[in-house]
């Protein structure tokens, strides 16, 4: 009698990392350990799963695929480098895995840094404290960066980040640390742009000239190589929005002035101080937020406002260039444009604001439904003592993993590791930077669209690709919504 071949067991490796320098834990050393220990356990590998820049607070598509694999079967270890690696949403990342694990029992998990598997007695409460500890680590981490932000924003510093448009650093003339001051060439162009907005330019037409022109966006990799003086061949400049240009033309940022916790750092009156030196006198910020709309009231205090339509805010003439705003015309919602109220001359074109809401989500969806969806993420940049810091990491991962002997003493090891955390807060008492970059989310424009009906949501997927849409006067006489009517302008030119 042969006896039956026994299949190998079928891993999926799971990656992560939150940011791309992070030297000690990189996604290529997660990998190579990972391989090397399926290799020794006899694993055939299903698949290589990574999530590289995304922070482990957050929920996390490849994550959620590595889970379904064990449910439907299509691998049988899932296995990280460690448990960190995985998540760091505290007890809660172990409730998902202990279900899946529940639910397909020959199904097994692994953290190999930390040495936990899950058919190790126990393993759930080794998992829980490791899933904690990495929770709490993700929360000091968060802090410490807000008290570094903070600190520097109260002592007049520059706090890092992205540095706004018309603005570069310099050195603090009065001590350590850098400020902003006004960049003569942006600067010139915003004073240019002021100028041209308040003699009635269309916001969306000079951010197509910026465009044609070549200006650098806020966020662009140009810009920030420009600023590092970096090589700056073949680097995206970006592309103008009318959305954005109209905040970097009604920022308090213009007025030299700091935002915190969102409110302008003020002076011993209660008002708003000049930090920086402005590129914008207040004369002038004053009226483009009159005629441009701003999120910001005198004060600098953010003033919310819920558009009472999907395209409020979106919607411009096409005659006057004069944005549309929603009224009720026979009792039922429309767009139109409020030229004569202003004292301008124009046809004052209105449409329908239910045909035209409808048009737009259709045509936005045929043009850019199968895209992918992009967020922007925090990275947070270390500015200092890594070796110090990488001795307590090692520490951490040597009392965690003693928690799993028979004989540990529990409650001395949780007193080693609150001390080796209140060391770690101490060498991370120095001020780090927060940048934002743009990632792919994983899912669709079109599925990120569905995921929700909240109008906000939905409206600022639209102005991520559309710059306006622009109605016109009818051709001919009636009642029934005519799409000739409809100029869609996209933020990246799109051959139809």
């Amino acid at each position: 009698m042969v006896s039956a071949r026994k299949t190998a067991p079928r891993a999926v490796l799971y990656l992560r990392l939150s940011s791309s320098d992070d030297a000690s834990t990189s996604i290529a050393r997660q990998e190579a350990d990972l391989r090397e220990h399926a290799a020794r356990e006899g694993w055939e590998l299903a698949a290589t799963l990574a999530d590289d820049g995304i922070s482990g607070r957050k929920s996390r598509a490849n994550a959620q695929e590595a889970l379904r694999m064990l449910q439907e079967g299509e691998a049988d270890v899932l296995a990280v480098w460690k448990f960190d690696r995985w998540s760091r949403q505290g007890l809660s990342a172990v409730a998902s895995l202990v279900d899946t694990l529940d639910a397909v029992p020959a199904a097994r998990f692994v953290a190999l840094r930390d040495g936990l598997s899950s058919d190790q007695p126990a393993w759930r409460i080794i998992a829980s404290v490791l899933a904690e500890v990495a929770r709490m680590e993700a929360d000091n981490t968060a802090a410490r960066v807000r008290s570094s932000i903070s600190t520097l924003k109260k002592s007049r510093r520059y706090s890092g980040g992205v540095v706004p448009f018309g603005y570069r650093t310099a050195p603090a003339p009065d001590g350590p640390g850098r400020i902003l001051e006004p960049a003569p060439h942006e600067a010139a162009i915003l004073r240019e742009l002021a100028d041209r907005v308040l003699d009635g330019e269309s916001v969306a037409r000079l951010a197509v000239e910026l465009n044609k022109r070549g200006v650098p966006t806020t966020r662009s990799a140009y810009r920030k190589a420009a600023a590092e003086g970096r090589d700056l061949d073949d680097l995206d400049r970006g592309r103008w929005k009318a959305t954005t240009l109209r905040v970097v033309l009604t920022g308090d940022h213009l007025l030299g002035r700091v935002t915190h916790k969102g409110a302008a750092i003020t002076d011993s009156h209660g008002l708003p101080e000049q930090v920086w030196e402005p590129v914008l006198d207040l004369a002038t910020v004053t009226r483009l937020r009159a005629r441009l709309g701003s999120p910001n009231t005198p004060t600098g205090k953010p003033r919310r406002v819920r558009a009472a339509r999907l395209l409020s805010g979106l919607v411009f003439c096409a005659h006057c260039g004069r944005k549309c705003y929603v009224r009720t015309s026979g009792g039922y919602p429309i767009y139109g444009c409020p030229a004569n109220a202003y004292g301008g001359e124009c046809p004052q074109p209105r449409i329908t604001a239910t045909g035209l809401d409808d048009f737009v989500t259709e045509r936005f969806l045929g043009v850019v439904g199968d895209w992918p969806e992009v967020e922007e993420v925090e990275v947070v940049s270390d500015a200092g003592t890594s070796g110090a810091l990488a001795d307590v990491e090692a520490a951490l991962q040597e009392a965690s993993a003693a928690l799993m002997a028979d004989d540990a003493d529990v409650p001395a090891l949780f007193r080693r590791l609150e001390a080796l955390k209140a060391r770690r807060a101490e060498l991370r008492e120095i001020p780090s930077s927060v940048s934002v970059e743009v990632r792919k989310t994983g899912r669709t424009r079109r599925e990120a669209w569905e995921a929700t009906e909240d109008l906000d949501k939905r409206r600022a997927l639209l102005e991520k690709d559309i710059l306006q849409v622009e109605i016109s006067m009818r051709a001919v006489h009636g009642k029934k919504f005519d799409p000739a009517r409809v100029a869609i302008r996209w933020d990246d030119p799109i051959d139809f």
